[in-house]
């Protein structure tokens, strides 16, 4: 329905019309004000851009934290290894040994395991044959390098046949 079906005279139409303005121009300055108050609002949550010196500070925090976790790892890997010498266990291991919280009595338990591999492995045989002598036929046929490494092994069978 518009106002001119409503057969109003000028002067009605004129200030019912200014009466619908007046209340839209309420409508929209409320929705104005409402819509600037959501925005200020919503500003207040953004992130807030940084500026190029916090960026460098933060750089600095991270390589000075990175380069702490570093020293912690070298000064705990010296630690491990000073008491591995202190057991008596091959400080060489050192740099491959994960260990917890408790280092000493994990490096007991590594050293346990070092000797029971060390002390199963040298109990086994080793499949060698004993070494029942050369002959003097078979000293002449050997070379030089073979003469020496007899001569090292066992010089009293090296006079022998020489």
């Amino acid at each position: 329905m518009t106002i001119e079906e409503l057969n109003l005279s000028e002067e009605q139409t004129s200030a019912v019309r200014k009466l619908v303005q007046s209340a839209e121009d309420r409508v929209r300055t409320d929705y104005a004000q409402k819509l600037k108050d959501v925005r200020a609002e919503l500003a207040k949550y953004k992130p807030v851009e940084k500026s190029e010196a916090e960026k460098e500070l933060e750089k600095r925090i991270s390589d000075l934290e990175a380069r702490e976790q570093a020293f912690a790892d070298k000064t705990r890997a010296a630690d491990i290894a000073d008491k591995m010498k202190s057991k008596g266990l091959p400080v060489e291991l050192a740099q491959y040994l994960n260990l917890g919280d408790d280092i000493d009595s994990a490096l007991d338990n590594v050293g346990v395991a070092l000797g029971n591999y060390v002390l199963g492995a040298s109990n086994k045989p080793s499949g060698h044959s004993k070494n029942k002598g050369v002959t003097k036929e078979q000293f002449r046929q050997m070379g030089y390098a073979e003469r020496v490494s007899l001569f090292q092994g066992n010089p009293e069978l090296y006079n022998t046949l020489k």
